[in-house]
């Protein structure tokens, strides 16, 4: 294992959550509907170019090269990487190869499919990213083929996507609460 990148890969992930929190507390990022927060920016292009580096040396990090504290962190710099949509979509057959490989979690690439399909306006094959419709309630962005998105789910190793949109709902019914409390 490279203990080196895998450290590297962490502090990556780490200085994006840490930011992230850091807006969501104060309720900065709340101010940037249409627009990524200018310090966040900073942080996203600079944690997608080092990992476009990290893929042009090594490929997708496995789970055997990084572990899956450095795998986990990788994907989330990829699936934060929403400023660069190629290269988003460039990494879902490397994460694929990785996972048919058994050197990556099925889960990441369902995340990443499923994102990189929304960001083109079409359908998802996993139900892995919501929205909230026009009653305030967390649904599925628009699925492809609904009847199978459970097996397909069970595949990569997801919860069903009832047990999925029920807790994501909890967790914005949450975030509501805390927000209402802040404003009280």
């Amino acid at each position: 294992m490279n203990k080196e990148l895998q450290k590297h890969l962490i502090s990556l992930a780490t200085k994006d959550q840490d930011l992230l929190g850091k807006l969501s507390k104060s309720g900065d990022l709340a101010n940037y509907t249409d627009e990524v927060h200018p310090e966040l920016k900073v942080v996203l292009e600079s944690n997608t170019q080092k990992a476009k580096e990290i893929i042009k040396r090594y490929g997708w990090p496995t789970l055997g090269l990084v572990g899956e504290k450095g795998s986990d962190a990788m994907f989330l710099i990829v699936q934060h990487s929403v400023l660069d949509e190629a290269f988003m979509q460039s990494c879902v057959p490397l994460l694929a190869e990785q996972v048919s490989n058994k050197e990556a979690k099925g889960s990441q690439l369902a995340f990443l499919q499923d994102r990189t399909l929304m960001q083109k306006n079409k359908p998802q094959l996993y139900g892995t990213q919501h929205i909230e419709n026009e009653n305030g309630k967390i649904v599925p962005y628009h699925i492809e083929n609904a009847e199978e998105v459970d097996q397909n789910r069970l595949k990569l190793g997801l919860e069903s996507l009832k047990e999925r949109t029920a807790y994501l709902q909890k967790q914005h019914d949450k975030i509501l609460r805390a927000n209402e409390c802040r404003n009280n």
